[in-house]
């Protein structure tokens, strides 16, 4: 299952707002209009066993997350063991593996990290066989060409 890599970047941007939102809830829930309606409806606890139940989701949610992490980095590391011809030829022309280590190379490439950067250029030479540079754009473009090729 593919994830569009804008729900990466606004779960990440998200996550302060939503923890400061819980924090402020807890915090001001004495003063919220409606306060005295709601403690009347559901309880003394009703901000405090939402705020809970907030936090739980979103625990949930990371925990999903760091399955799906798992399952892409699990992936290029097999895709780069079938690339060095670890397992048998036919499983380094297995074009989803590589594909899918090549999309995780592309994105490493517009990392803060010199390192990961220089890293991730040269596995994506050696994944492609070409060098189209360390700037990521050349690689996108690239790589839609391999997903619409004959082999994807």
């Amino acid at each position: 299952m593919k994830i569009p890599g804008g729900f990466d970047a606004l779960f990440r941007q998200l996550t302060p707002l939503f923890l400061l939102g819980v924090l402020a809830a807890i915090v001001f829930e004495p003063w919220v209009p409606g306060g005295a309606w709601l403690r009347g409806q559901f309880g003394d606890t009703a901000v405090l066993r939402a705020c809970t139940f907030a936090l739980g989701l979103y625990v949930l949610l990371l925990w999903g997350e760091t399955l799906r992490l798992h399952a892409l980095l699990t992936g290029l590391l097999q895709a780069f063991r079938d690339f060095r011809g670890e397992r048998s030829p036919d499983a380094a022309r297995n074009p989803k593996a590589r594909l899918e280590a090549a999309r995780l190379l592309i994105a490493a490439l517009a990392s803060d990290d010199p390192q990961i950067r220089a890293s991730s250029h040269h596995n994506l030479k050696r994944l492609a066989g070409a060098d189209l540079g360390p700037a990521p754009a050349p690689w996108q473009q690239w790589l839609a060409e391999q997903e619409r090729g004959p082999g994807a």
